[in-house]
């Protein structure tokens, strides 16, 4: 498979595994995993709706003035602790008639009344109460065995006269953070079938609007469910009292404690009442009645069905984005951003993938906060960002892979500095395809003189001994120059100064090459003569021009190499040179006889060219650090 086509096909396999891993996490029931399922997603906005709130920057409506509609009166630690719990039913029909005649338009009882009084005189005054005063009753909901709705439906004698009931779903597992239904119809089977049945918020706005709630048109999740917007809630204790004081900002009206209700006149009470939906609940820390939050802990069950209500009077409402965008953005954006992998570096990949991640992190809140829009966040960024993590970290497993393929490729052969420089291309594998190019390149031979004769009284352990030792030696200077081994030929070596990229000193390099690997001979031919070894000479050939650099072969097996007429002239060049010489071309002289100095030999003729080539031999650099002339062999 070629390796694009691979690359493409991994990237888009680990850009998909991260988006699977996100859509699973959203497409989760509320009560699996809810730390990291849509319900933590909600909860990280919910923060950033309170900071943005913090810093002045959060929703005009749900930042800005308090409902005038709304008003609480809490059952709190002073009324427990000076009235007890559960309140005589007397008391509540007092609080009724007390908020009637202080210009209440509906009261809101958050409070359960399922079971008769001892006194039945006790109902029969909280009944008398609910006839004259439009009061909303609150029941509990359950689920039965069979997946049917179950109800525990107010004292009849109080449901009967009361002018609406409404479920109160809070207090059910996670009943905050995955909303609320407005309303719910019955199966038609039980005992309550084919029934429209209404939340206690729903209810209660409806008695107070004397309209029904428009609830098609609120939007809800793809349950059904109204997902509720966190109440501005906060609470303190009373130093003077010892007590817990909620405050909130959403019921503009205020908070009431119900045992300055009850000592309270008609007229004093006004302020707070007058044209308001009452709410009446608990909020002592002993009734227990609270519900968890995002951001603030605990607080009242009661403050939530509040606001609620806040929200359903003002008509604004969490716009919860359709299922089918969530997991087209939770699997897309990973897919693209693993896709970027293969068009840039992988270090401007993952700065690319974190600044689409903050990007789009950036435009969700910012969707949240100004317009209650919610797009999922954490998986969607999470995908993006591991998406990006798995492609990152196949690339440098694969560039690592590549770069051990071109070491040992070229690590035989080849100079470190253009290996280094072939890696550093976006794709290796490329630089090392089966085409060639045309390049201005410096050809280098040179050949053993007398080596045949001279192997005839050697071993061949021998031969390959000292051939190896002359070969490194020879291989290391060639290095050293910037140049690389093409190939051994016999007793031959082949390189080329200028390969994969030219440079403008590559003649000069070449022949300094060629000038070190006499001395290096010279060297070596002590050693040996000293230890008994036969001794030999070398004649060098160097040829300048243009030349087909690249692969050549087949794909299993494959030389970088150089042909051309050129390579030819160089190969005429060493054919030429005796023992010791360096014979270079005209080409190359012109651009290193700043450097040298040579002696004019005799024009050569090769195959192929119209007329003779002129050639030098080199005898020496011109000057050594010192000024001194620098011959290459002995005078």
């Amino acid at each position: 498979m070629p390796a694009r086509l691979r690359a493409l096909l991994v990237t888009l396999l680990l850009g998909g595994a991260a988006g699977a891993v996100g859509a699973l996490l959203i497409v989760l029931p509320p009560a699996t995993f809810p730390v990291a399922n849509r319900i933590a997603d909600l909860a990280a906005h919910f923060s950033a709706l309170d900071a943005a709130g913090q810093l002045g920057l959060g929703h005009p409506t749900y930042d800005g003035t308090a409902n005038p509609n709304l008003a609480i009166v809490a059952i709190d630690d002073a009324t427990y602790r000076k009235m007890g719990f559960p309140l005589p039913r007397s008391v509540y029909a007092t609080i009724l008639d007390k908020l009637k005649a202080a210009g209440a338009k509906t009261v809101a009882f958050d409070i359960d009344f399922l079971e008769p009084s001892k006194d039945p005189s006790q109902d029969a005054a909280f009944a008398g109460a609910l006839r004259r005063m439009p009061t909303v009753l609150a029941f509990p909901l359950n689920t039965t065995t069979g997946g049917r709705i179950g109800e525990e439906r107010p004292l009849p004698l109080l449901q009967d006269v009361a002018k609406g009931i409404g479920f109160d779903a809070f207090d059910t597992p996670g009943g905050y953070f995955i909303g609320q239904p407005v309303e719910i119809d019955t199966s038609a089977q039980g005992v309550h079938r084919n029934e429209r049945l209404l939340s206690l918020a729903a209810a209660s706005v409806a008695t107070f609007q004397g309209r029904p709630v428009a609830t098609a048109a609120i939007p809800k999740d793809a349950d059904g469910r109204v997902l509720l917007l966190p109440p501005k809630v906060a609470a303190h204790q009373d130093l003077a009292t010892g007590t817990q004081v909620f405050t909130q900002a959403f019921a503009g009206r205020g908070v009431i404690s119900l045992s300055d209700v009850m000592a309270s006149t008609p007229s004093d009470l006004r302020p707070f009442a007058g044209g308001a939906l009452v709410f009446v609940g608990a909020t002592a820390q002993d009734l227990g009645d609270f519900v968890t939050t995002p951001g603030r802990g605990r607080v009242p069950g009661l403050f939530v069905n509040a606001r609620l209500s806040d929200q359903l009077l003002r008509g604004y409402f969490l716009q919860p984005a359709p299922l089918w965008l969530d997991l087209a953005l939770v699997i897309s954006l990973p897919l693209l951003l693993a896709l970027g992998f293969l068009l840039v570096r992988t270090g401007a990949a993952i700065a690319l993938a974190l600044v689409a991640a903050a990007a789009y992190a950036y435009l969700n809140l910012w969707l949240f906060v100004a317009r209650l829009y919610w797009l999922d966040l954490v998986h969607v960024g999470l995908s993006m960002l591991l998406g990006a993590a798995f492609v990152a970290a196949y690339r440098l497993v694969s560039e690592a892979s590549q770069r051990r393929m071109v070491t040992n490729l070229f690590g035989m052969h080849v100079s470190p500095a253009v290996v280094a420089d072939i890696l550093n291309q976006d794709d290796p594998r490329g630089t090392l395809a089966l085409h060639g190019k045309r390049v201005k390149a410096t050809i280098f031979y040179s050949d053993i003189r007398g080596f045949t004769a001279m192997s005839e009284s050697m071993t061949p352990e021998d031969i390959y001994d000292q051939l190896n030792e002359y070969f490194e030696e020879m291989c290391k200077i060639v290095f050293a120059h910037g140049g690389y081994v093409d190939k051994f030929i016999g007793d031959c070596v082949m390189a080329v100064f200028s390969a994969p990229y030219q440079t403008p000193d590559d003649a000069r390099n070449a022949v300094r090459s060629a000038i070190e690997q006499q001395e290096k001979i010279l060297e070596l031919s002590e050693r040996w003569r000293a230890a008994g070894k036969k001794e030999f000479t070398v004649g060098m050939g160097i040829n300048t021009g243009e030349v087909v650099m690249g692969n050549l072969g087949a794909t299993s097996r494959m030389n970088y190499t150089v042909i051309g007429d050129n390579v030819n002239v160089a190969a005429r060049l060493y054919n030429v040179a005796k023992g010791g010489e360096i014979i270079i071309s005209e080409t190359t002289y012109a651009e290193c006889k700043a450097i040298v100095e040579v002696e004019p030999l005799d024009a050569v003729t090769v195959k192929g060219k119209n007329r003779p080539i002129a050639v030098y031999n080199v005898k020496a650099l011109k000057t050594d650090a010192a000024g001194t002339p620098v011959r290459l062999l002995p005078a």
